[in-house]
């Protein structure tokens, strides 16, 4: 019998290793070419760990809606490591990962023995509700192992009644320090603690022989728990702001839910509970949209295995499991859209068993009727093919399925990767102006396309100016390569006013971006005529000068161009379309503008019309580039086409100003006449407001 039990202990060990090998080839396989770029996520979790080495050490960040702060601790150690990239963000997420389906099966070994232990193992290694999260670098990793050690440590505890009171006072202890870290880890976690407390009532009232000589140790678990979770509940307190749940209205059935009307958290708890087997998370951020965590096979193992735990509820270990797997669909349950595979996160250390309880019952039903050599090799040949079937199936959907899915190419910013790639393989190293669809600095959770560049690109001699081509146009000083991700004609996307000249000068890179990511240009020299002619310009009244309506500054009020702003910028020229408009028309006002220094980052250009010098009729604001990629030589162009006047604005002619700020402190930049400042913003030729 021993020899026996030994060889079934290798082998059990055999599949453990196997299991934990396959999880780690399906998290390392080609990293980083799925996740086909760089999700806002991973990359709001890479910024918090610079943060992080930068000496900016907090429980919490408000950075991405709200972030507990302890796996942004550990990305950090792999960032000083191996250097900021994408690779370094998902080797972090994957070691985490595989880590919790290690933990996973010493959890479920424990509750239930070792066979339900690596169907659960085998289960998680090729889930994608496993696999999405650590192949994208996302901080939910983390729960899985440290809550899955704080259930094995209380379990350990309880059910040791012979153990010495050293060893059991050092599991509650563990138990208690991996609880209170959990908390550190995601939102998620914040249930995690009623597991615990449901589980004690449940031992109250069912087995209280188990807790005899048991509430001192308890007691002082929670303490040490509660210890270790004082610095984040303190810092949540004192800035309750952080956590931004009411963002996209995520929260809406618990706000629904606070307010009476139980509906909305009615709706997305049953959608919650039908993701194992029915219908999935519908994002294409953690899910091919709509696929249940289990094929159908393994989801009737599952709501079998559920229904058996139900059954033995009696049973501590079945209760414990239940009580886990409910607690942790808690979050998906009060917020949408559900089901919610990110928010669910905690079910993981506890969701895989259920198949393998079921399979576990099947064993022991099918032994009572057949010989065990027939039955023990049928159903293990079984699982390896619904393990084979599953691997294939999860394969595909992963790496083959997923990166087409509409939406996916555009949130993980396959084309800007490919720009990435295509610049690391050129020995080519002059200027790159890069077309991006978003400069804007200040969105909660959108990055621009810079930020995302210092993790795509591996190196770090190219000067990349950054601008949004739909608006704004930037010419270096000498050659430079112009590539346009996601766009398949510059045509159809560059404005009339500045377009034309510069296609038909600027040629193909052949050896650029693939066909489906866009277009490589390189322009040698600018054509002639593409920037705006100088035109009649004022100082501003308050700075000493006057305006174009006023017949005293006529001829000795205009200011000669360039003009200098804030030491970093000259305006060098407008053009205004149409010079005459009637009410409800929009004007369309060209400006540009050199490089004298580099400026100041998150610049904005106003637009005003203006009845008088202090009267706002309508404006527009904003400037399509990345300030602060700019380098001095540069020129650029700025259309602002949005000027819409009024339907009900009287005929006459207005005044046109302009000038630029900080979106950071809304401080404008000065005006400057040589050394002398001339206030903070300039005056173009007016706007003739005509009858319709």
């Amino acid at each position: 019998m021993p020899a026996e039990i030994t060889r079934w202990h290798r082998l059990e060990w055999v599949g453990v290793v196997l299991l934990l090998l396959l999880a780690a080839w399906l998290r390392w396989r080609a990293p980083l070419e799925v996740p086909p770029g760089l999700e806002m996520d991973p990359l709001i979790e890479a910024q918090i760990a610079e943060q992080v080495l930068g000496g900016d050490w907090r429980p919490f960040y408000e950075a991405g809606q709200g972030r507990e702060g302890l796996y942004h601790y550990w990305l950090a150690l792999w960032l000083a490591t191996l250097g900021k990239h994408v690779f370094t963000l998902r080797m972090g997420s994957t070691f985490l990962s595989l880590l919790g389906l290690a933990v996973g099966y010493v959890l479920a070994r424990r509750l239930f023995g070792p066979a339900v232990a690596l169907v659960a193992l085998a289960g998680g290694a090729v889930s994608l509700w496993t696999l999405f999260a650590a192949r994208s670098g996302l901080r939910s990793t983390s729960l899985p192992p440290l809550a899955g050690l704080a259930g094995y440590f209380l379990w350990r505890s309880l059910i040791a009644p012979n153990t010495q009171h050293a060893t059991r006072n050092t599991q509650y202890v563990s138990a208690a320090i991996c609880l209170g870290l959990s908390l550190y880890t995601h939102t998620a976690a914040r249930v995690l603690p009623a597991v615990f407390v449901l589980f004690v009532l449940y031992l109250l009232a069912f087995h209280r022989s188990w807790l005899r000589g048991q509430w001192g140790r308890l007691a002082l678990g929670a303490g040490i728990a509660v210890l270790i979770a004082l610095p984040l509940l303190a810092y949540l307190h004192a800035h309750p702001e952080a956590d931004q749940f009411e963002f996209l209205n995520f929260n809406r059935p618990l706000a629904a839910l606070e307010a009476g009307n139980p509906e909305p958290a009615l709706q997305t708890s049953l959608a919650t509970l039908g993701m194992f087997a029915f219908r999935g998370d519908p994002l294409i951020f953690d899910n091919v949209p709509g696929r249940p965590v289990f094929e159908p096979l393994g989801g009737a193992l599952f709501l079998v295995g559920a229904a058996i735990a139900v059954r033995r509820l009696r049973q501590p270990a079945y209760a414990f499991a239940l009580i886990w797997l409910l607690v942790g669909l808690v979050p998906g349950m009060l917020s949408q859209p559900a089901p919610n595979f990110y928010r669910t996160v905690e079910a993981q250390a506890i969701a895989f068993a259920f198949p393998g309880i079921a399979v576990m019952e099947a064993w022991r039903w099918l032994r009572r009727r057949w010989p065990q050599r027939v039955v023990q090799p049928a159903l293990v040949g079984g699982l390896a093919l619904l393990l084979g079937l599953n691997l294939v199936w999860n394969f595909r959907d992963y790496f083959v399925v997923w990166p087409t899915v509409e939406g996916v190419p555009f949130f993980w910013q396959t084309a800007l990767a490919e720009t990435a790639r295509y610049l690391d393989r050129s020995p080519d190293t002059s200027p790159v102006v890069l077309c991006t669809g978003l400069t804007y600095e200040h969105d909660p959770w959108w990055r621009p396309a810079w930020q995302s560049m210092r993790y795509l690109l591996r190196r770090d001699d190219l000067a990349i100016r950054y601008y949004d081509c739909r608006s704004a146009f930037v010419l270096t000083d000498g050659p430079a390569r112009y590539a346009f991700p996601d766009i398949a004609d510059p045509a159809e996307v560059l404005p009339p006013a500045f377009h034309r000249d510069w296609l038909a000068a600027a040629k193909p890179i052949s050896d650029g971006l693939p066909a489906d990511a866009g277009v490589m240009l390189r322009l040698d020299a600018p054509p002639e005529g593409l920037l705006p002619g100088p035109g009649p310009v004022w100082w501003a009244p308050e700075a000493g000068g006057g305006t174009p309506l006023s017949p005293p500054y006529e001829g000795r009020g205009v200011v000669r161009l360039p003009v200098n702003f804030g030491h970093s910028l000259a305006f060098l020229g407008y053009d205004l379309s149409p010079v005459q408009a009637r009410p409800g028309e929009r004007l369309q006002v060209l400006t540009a503008w050199e490089v004298l220094a580099t400026p100041p980052p998150r610049l904005a250009l106003f637009t005003h019309v203006l009845a008088d010098p202090q009267t706002l009729v309508t404006q527009q604001d904003g400037l399509g580039l990345t300030s602060h990629s700019l380098r001095p030589g540069d020129r650029f162009v700025q259309l602002h086409d949005q000027i819409t006047l009024p339907p009900d604005l009287p005929p006459g002619e207005y005044l046109l100003s302009i000038g630029l700020y900080s979106t950071d402190t809304m401080e404008r930049l000065l005006v400057y006449d040589g050394a002398e400042t001339r206030g903070d913003r300039l005056f173009l030729g007016p706007v003739e407001v005509v009858a319709p």
